[in-house]
């Protein structure tokens, strides 16, 4: 009702609906960002892709600069741009190979680039260094490999016990998804241990998580 009202004020002070309704969606979305949580940053995508940006006229500068490469790795792979995310994640390698969220985001890009092996390496090699990596998002990748490859109980079963240890909200809830058309009672339970984990953490967890919380009611409706 309050949504109407609002967009009803505005239609009459700026006489045009279609503005009213633009500014009535944009306010909204900044509460939320603000209070709320359930939707994606929309200014995101304009603060990465300045920051891009400047980061490739620093490397064009100083080409030795590992961690701009490490950095345009990782915003590229956010930007689900994956082989210029790789392009820059392989330059750092030589110096920067112990570093487990380097090997991580290589993973990552690798899997979803649709080379799930080379990917799956990677990613177990960044859990080697540090099993607490990525909050157990590989286990996510080891898992969807796992599913549809050899199928082994006990290694399925491993990877949803890293999950249940390291994962947050996001991560049990796309655990769920994972599972689901491969064992739905056990797809459930993830769901439901998604609403869980969100309900015990703090305020500032709860808005960071709130959208998988909801995403993760959603689909024990169904």
């Amino acid at each position: 009702m309050r949504f109407f009202f609002y967009y009803f004020l505005f239609r009459i002070l700026l006489g045009n609906p279609i503005l009213a309704l633009i500014i009535i969606v944009f306010l909204y979305l900044l509460v939320d960002r603000q209070f709320i949580g359930l939707f994606p940053d929309i200014f995101k995508p304009f603060r990465r892709k300045a920051r891009i940006n400047k980061l490739k006229q620093e490397v064009s500068i100083n080409p030795a600069n590992v961690n701009a490469y490490k950095e345009l790795g990782g915003l590229y792979l956010e930007a689900k741009k994956y082989k210029d995310s790789v392009n820059y994640l392989e330059k750092t390698l030589g110096k920067m190979g112990e570093y487990a969220d380097i090997h991580f985001y290589l993973g990552k890009a690798y899997y979803l680039l649709g080379e799930k092996e080379k990917g799956a390496e990677e990613l177990k090699t960044a859990i080697e260094i540090n099993t607490k990596v990525g909050y157990g998002e590989p286990y996510i990748y080891l898992l969807d490999r796992e599913i549809n490859t050899s199928r082994d109980p006990e290694v399925i079963k491993e990877l949803l016990f890293s999950i249940e240890r390291f994962g947050t909200p996001e991560i049990l809830y796309k655990a769920g998804k994972v599972l689901l058309n491969h064992d739905r009672p056990r797809a459930r339970e993830m769901f439901r241990e998604a609403i869980d984990d969100y309900k015990k953490g703090p305020k500032h967890y709860r808005k960071t998580h709130r959208r998988w919380a909801f995403l993760a009611r959603l689909n024990l409706m169904k």
